[in-house]
């Protein structure tokens, strides 16, 4: 990694890497704090995924056995 930083004005906390012209966070918290959002979302897209399905699958079943009583009635 580069060596070259500079502070941004303002922030006490963010540095540019002059060379690649990245911006980068140095504060542990921050960063951490970050990842925890970040693992919170991606958990909850699964959930609603997963929920998805489980509603998808349980409209499936429900069709079945809809299907199989009716064949029931006419016989």
């Amino acid at each position: 990694m580069s060596a070259n930083y500079k502070k941004v004005e303002g922030y006490a906390h963010i540095l540019k890497d002059v060379e690649r012209g990245t911006t980068i966070n140095s504060n542990d918290n921050e960063i951490n704090a970050a990842r925890l959002r970040k693992k919170s979302r991606i958990k909850s897209k699964e959930e609603s995924i997963q929920l998805k399905n489980d509603v998808q699958s349980l409209k499936d079943e429900m069709s079945d056995i809809k299907s199989l009583l009716k064949q029931i009635l006419e016989k």
